[in-house]
């Protein structure tokens, strides 16, 4: 049985706002590019996703339910999700759905597109003019 070690961990940061539609869903997608070539590891694995809310949001109660899939020129693959949010938390980790390696969402090496989907609160009436932005920290940790 073999191990690996950690090579490096990088942090991506992406934003997205929510607004959303008639039927209370909404959509946004993100394009992220690493300084470093994940092919020129051994395997790259997502550790986290965190959401932190934007003001004027005091939490993120305002989101039923949020889903990040990869998308590739193939293929889609869901990676993290999160039913309900807890009242009073500015921030939230997701669910990491996808353990496996994620080097091939990288499909240059380098960038990987995220879509957000979900569905908002029906409960939450406040919306700003223009929608609430999300912010989004992850981290891959690559390895040998």
């Amino acid at each position: 049985m073999g191990c690996s070690s950690i090579i490096s961990e990088q942090d991506l940061d992406a934003s997205f706002t929510v607004t959303p539609k008639v039927d209370g869903t909404y959509f946004w997608w993100n394009e992220i590019t690493l300084s470093d070539d994940v092919n020129s590891f051994g395997a790259a694995h997502l550790q986290f996703v965190r959401l932190d809310a934007e003001a004027p949001a005091k939490d993120l109660t305002f989101l039923s339910m949020v889903q990040g899939e990869a998308v590739t020129s193939t293929q889609r693959t869901l990676i993290a999700k999160r039913d309900g949010m807890p009242k009073g938390e500015p921030n939230v980790i997701l669910d990491v759905v996808h353990d496996g390696d994620v080097r091939p969402f990288f499909e240059d090496g380098h960038t990987v597109r995220i879509e957000w989907t979900g569905t908002t609160n029906p409960n939450f009436t406040a919306w700003p003019t223009g929608g609430i932005t999300v912010n989004v920290k992850a981290r891959i940790v690559l390895d040998d």
